[in-house]
């Protein structure tokens, strides 16, 4: 498949924030697959697209626009899981989910934040609408110059993760060189889809964006495959 092809079947919502972005203003900073507890301030917006490529011939992608409503609520739009190419000969059904966190800040060093992403997986390649859905509840602990540390738990139905699960998710986030290299690591456990762990690290190119690489790593109880995740984010 040519570059201008894949291209073609990437997210249209990617296309609608790569037009808003010159208007986007200063957002919050997200790991690889948990989400943090931070919250997108009032009248700002997050951009985040995600590329999860596990083979030479598959891949998808993860498009993630929020909007700050103020009083640590933030809301926004997902489409998830559109594949760039087929897997296995065939094209999966993308989600099509609205997204909302609600946050409470203790102090400065700790916080919490609970959410949900649940929409629709419309029929588009397939006989079956289904109703994804993933909800969490996540402590956030900032240590400041020593890392930033995450822990909380999440439940997915089975449209979104392909069975019904509750587990427990981490991360951490520990600055190398300070606003400019800083290593990321997340993980989901279980035995479903969203079961891996990614280890890498975030590169600020400016004041304003972030590139993230890391290695896809399957969690000891799945069946998931190795791969490589890359973000770009508009902070």
């Amino acid at each position: 498949m040519d570059l201008a092809t894949r291209l073609s079947r990437l997210s249209p919502l990617l296309i609608l924030a790569l037009l808003l972005l010159p208007a986007l203003c200063l957002a919050q900073q997200n790991l690889f697959n948990v989400p943090s507890a931070d919250i997108t301030e009032a009248g700002q917006f997050f951009f985040q697209q995600q590329f999860n490529i596990i083979s030479a011939n598959s891949g998808t992608s993860n498009t993630t626009l929020d909007y700050g409503l103020g009083r640590q609520l933030e809301i926004g739009l997902n489409l998830f899981n559109l594949d760039m190419q087929t897997t296995n000969g065939s094209y999966q059904n993308p989600h099509i989910l609205l997204n909302f966190q609600k946050g409470h800040t203790f102090n400065q060093h700790y916080k919490i934040g609970f959410g949900s992403q649940s929409g629709l997986t419309p029929a588009l390649h397939g006989h079956t609408t289904e109703l994804p859905s993933f909800n969490y509840i996540n402590n956030a602990v900032d240590l400041q110059e020593h890392g930033k540390y995450f822990l909380g738990g999440y439940f997915a139905n089975q449209a979104y993760a392909s069975k019904n699960q509750f587990g427990f998710m981490a991360g951490a986030e520990y600055p190398l060189i300070h606003h400019k290299i800083h290593l990321m690591a997340d993980f989901i456990s279980g035995d479903n889809d969203l079961s891996v762990a990614v280890i890498g690290a975030a590169f600020h190119l400016s004041h304003h964006w972030q590139i993230s690489l890391g290695a896809q790593l399957p969690a000891p109880t799945s069946h998931n495959d190795y791969g490589l995740v890359l973000e770009i984010t508009q902070l």
